[in-house]
């Protein structure tokens, strides 16, 4: 593993500071504001093109000249480094700070890709719903792993595709993707209640600014651009590509019947059992409860037969309220844990109503009771039939689903080409430091019971 290191004073460590504060986005920093954008102008070149490779001199940005000392060698961007190794489990006591003319090795923070710095920050908060989301466990820190090593190769990856775009976008692209930036903000301020401050300390926060939640934002949205203008006109579709696709995915245009159903529902829980009998009851209080339960049910089955009103008559027995307002919700095959139930609704027609629906008493395999049971009169308010989507109604699905298909593939091909290109330092330190932080930041002592 070649490792980049250099000896570092406390001047280093204050120059390396200012470089950690850098910011620069997530090319796939998706919001519930974003929307698919389309060019605003027909690209200027074709997707078969050989484009030229960005000078070499723009490949980096150079630091700017001390006016104090003209002479001065400038840093390279790509050997600064920072803080120290931080261990798997956070450490109690703190490292001492570097004296002038000691040595000391430490890992890169930042990482250079086309003139930008990525920071370990910054990939921490890209990852961090998935970060947040790992049980502390054994498996703890190979899941932290594979999630940075995951990001870093992400956010490399959408850095190289900006640096293109950003040459090769016009400029009525470009004023299109600031507004499409500026009405994300917008819906951002108003989310937040329409407050730009209480927008700020919102993501304050998350230890971000404004100015780089717009930065990422246009980053993405630039990427996204650049790619449908780029491969969208080279991607080919015919009708037997569709048809194929088609009779190969049967199963996914097959929609099931499903079953919007009302209940009158009585249960042994529905205060028939004692109070205090706990999960245990004896047989004499079940059977007490199922009698009185089953009475319950057969009065309100009896008014129903006289024509009593189905829904008042739930309204008064069951301990399942009808709801009053909106639609129902459809139920498919398989949906209900009272498997009785669930195939008394499907067995009837539209509008009819069931006999009364007695189901047993439930027990696991230790013998402990996890249903008592109960009796219901089910009536089916809305039926869905199950059918198969013909081909012409589903082609225009089928084409987004092989779009998508070509151009994911294409921009992977794109990317590698990219990838091969660039000057790409080694990433390992990088990724290390950052492993090491999250472990840090996310890692959870196990709780004692």
């Amino acid at each position: 593993m070649n490792t980049m290191r250099i000896i570092t004073t406390v001047v280093m460590g204050t120059l390396a500071a200012g470089l950690g504060g850098c910011s620069w986005g997530d090319a796939r920093f998706d919001w519930p504001w974003s929307r698919q954008s389309t060019p605003v102008a027909k690209p200027e070149w074709s997707s078969n093109e050989a484009w030229p490779e960005r000078p070499a001199d723009q490949l980096t940005t150079p630091a700017p000249i001390d006016p104090n000392n003209p002479t001065a060698v400038r840093p390279n961007p790509s050997k600064v480094t920072t803080v120290p190794p931080i261990s798997t489990r956070p450490a109690a006591a703190q490292e001492e700070p570097l004296k002038i003319g000691e040595t000391r090795e430490i890992t890169t923070s930042v990482l250079p890709i086309k003139g930008k710095f990525i920071t370990v920050q910054e990939i921490l908060h890209e990852s961090k719903d998935r970060l947040s989301a790992i049980e502390s466990d054994g498996r703890f820190d190979s899941r932290v792993r594979d999630i940075i090593n995951r990001a870093v190769a992400r956010r490399i990856n959408n850095e190289l595709i900006f640096s293109e775009a950003d040459d090769r976008l016009s400029k009525g692209q470009k004023e299109h993707v600031n507004t499409q930036v500026a009405e994300l903000l917008r819906g951002l301020i108003a989310d937040a209640g329409g407050s730009k401050a209480r927008l700020e300390k919102l993501l304050a926060e998350d230890g971000l600014t404004i100015q780089e939640l717009q930065e990422e934002h246009r980053r993405g949205i630039t990427v996204r651009l650049y790619q449908r203008i780029k491969f969208l006109p080279a991607i080919s579709i015919t009708r037997q590509m569709l048809l194929g696709y088609y009779n190969k995915h049967q199963d996914d245009f097959r929609v099931e019947k499903k079953v919007a159903m009302q209940l009158i529902a009585v249960q042994l829980t529905d205060g028939f059992l004692p109070k205090d009998v706990g999960n245990d009851p004896t047989p004499q209080e079940l059977a007490k409860a199922r009698a009185a339960a089953r009475e319950r049910i057969g009065k309100a089955d009896k008014l129903l037969k006289s024509g009593e009103d189905y829904t008042a008559v739930a309204k008064e027995f069951s301990s399942i309220k009808p709801k009053t307002g909106g639609k129902l919700p459809l139920w498919p095959e398989g949906s209900l844990r009272q498997k009785k139930v669930e195939e008394t609704a499907f067995s009837l027609k539209l509008g009819q109503r069931s006999k009364v629906v007695e189901t047993p008493l439930v027990k696991d395999k230790a013998g402990d009771i996890v249903n008592y049971g109960g009796f219901y009169i089910v009536k089916a308010y809305e039926i869905q039939e199950g059918k198969t989507t013909s081909f012409e109604d589903a082609q225009e699905k089928i084409e987004n689903i092989l779009r998508t298909k070509q151009l994911d593939a294409m921009s992977m091909k794109f990317s590698e080409r990219l990838s091969k290109t660039a000057r790409i330092p080694q990433t390992e330190e990088f990724i290390e430091t950052t492993v090491n932080e999250a472990i840090k930041r996310y890692w959870k002592p196990p709780t004692r019971s």
